[in-house]
C-alpha cells in the first residue's frame, strides 16, 4: 500500500475502465495521473534474432540479466509500491528516454512500442477491460528508479518495471517490443513466455491472433533468459510485434490502421486467454451482454 508521503506526492485518477502510471504530479512513473483519453499515436519507433531491450537476443543475459561484473546490484532503500487492484492487463511500453531500441533509417522502437501500446490500450478499455500503461510518453524509466544501487541503467529500467509489476499486480503482463534481423525478409509478430502453464496459454492465444491479423504462421517461444520474464509473478510475455528492417511489417507498424490491427489481435488474444482460464472480469461480461 502507499503510505501518506507517498500518496501527497501522486496525482491518482480512475478512467471508465483503465490507469495510467506516468508522472507523479511533476515525477515521471512513480506514481498514476490522470488521463482522460489515451491519445492514439502514429509515430515511429526489433527478435528472436534481437533483444527486446537493445537488439540482440544474444546479449540479453550478458547485458540485462546479470549485474555488472565490477558491481552487484544493491538496495539502497526499499522498492517503493505502486498499489492498485483489480487489473487485468499491465502494458510494458518497451524502451524511452535515451534508450531507442532498435533503430531503422529515422525510425525508433521505442516510438512505435508507445505507439502500439495507446492503440492497444485503446481497443482492451474500449472492450471494458482495466488496463495500465507503465508509460504513456517518451521517458526512460530508469530514472524514476532510485532505490537499486547500480551503475547499470539497464538493470535499473528493467528492475523498475518488474516492481511495478510485482506490486499492481495484474492479471497478466504484455511487454510490447519490436524485432530487428540481418535478413530483412523476416517478417512478423513473435511472442515470448514464461515456462509456466499459464504464460504459454497466453502466449498461444496472442499468437494465434496475431498469426491471422499478419497471415503469419509462428509459434510462441519460451524466453528463459528474458529479465521481465524470468521475475515477474503474473502470467507474462513479450511481444515483438513485427520487424524494424522488414518493409511489410514496418509500413504496418508506423500506419495508424496497421497499428490499430496489431492492437486489435492482442485485444482478441487476451480476450481468448481470459475466457479459457476462467479469469474473464465481470466488466467484460457486462460489456458483452450490450452486444
Amino acid at each position: 500500500m502507499f503510505n501518506k508521503s507517498v500518496l501527497q506526492t501522486l496525482c491518482v485518477v480512475l478512467l471508465p475502465a483503465a490507469l495510467i502510471i506516468t508522472g507523479a504530479c511533476g515525477e515521471k512513473a512513480g506514481g498514476l495521473r490522470e488521463q482522460a483519453d489515451a491519445p492514439l499515436a502514429s509515430q515511429p519507433a526489433a527478435s528472436a534474432d534481437k533483444n527486446p531491450r537493445t537488439g540482440d537476443a544474444s546479449a540479453i543475459s550478458a547485458s540485462f540479466s546479470k549485474p555488472e561484473p565490477e558491481r552487484t546490484p544493491v538496495l539502497t532503500k526499499k522498492a517503493p509500491q505502486h498499489t492498485l487492484s483489480d487489473i487485468d492487463v499491465l502494458i510494458d511500453v518497451g524502451h524511452g528516454g535515451i534508450d531507442g531500441g532498435a533503430v531503422h533509417g529515422g525510425l525508433l522502437e521505442k516510438d512505435i512500442n508507445l505507439a502500439i501500446a495507446r492503440q492497444t490500450y485503446t481497443a482492451l478499455t474500449q472492450q471494458g477491460y482495466r488496463v495500465v500503461l507503465n508509460r504513456d510518453k517518451d521517458y526512460a524509466l530508469s530514472d524514476d528508479n532510485k532505490w537499486l544501487n547500480t551503475r547499470s541503467r539497464h538493470i535499473r529500467d528493467l528492475a523498475q518495471r518488474m516492481q511495478m509489476a510485482n506490486d499492481i499486480k495484474p492479471k497478466i503482463l504484455i511487454s510490447l517490443h519490436v524485432n530487428s534481423a540481418l535478413n530483412r525478409s523476416k517478417k512478423g509478430p513473435i511472442v515470448l513466455h514464461q515456462n509456466n502453464p499459464g504464460s504459454l496459454l497466453l502466449a498461444t492465444q496472442l499468437q494465434e491472433h496475431l498469426n491471422s491479423t499478419t497471415r503469419t504462421s509462428f509459434m510462441p517461444m519460451v524466453g528463459k533468459t528474458y529479465y521481465l520474464l524470468k521475475r515477474t509473478k503474473c502470467p507474462s510475455v513479450i511481444i515483438e510485434v513485427g520487424f524494424i528492417t522488414n518493409v511489410e511489417d514496418r509500413t504496418r507498424m508506423t500506419d495508424p490502421t496497421g497499428q490499430r490491427q496489431i492492437a486489435h489481435g492482442i485485444r482478441d488474444g487476451v480476450t481468448s486467454y481470459l475466457t479459457q482460464s476462467g479469469t474473464l472480469p465481470s466488466t467484460q461480461k457486462s460489456h458483452d451482454s450490450e452486444h
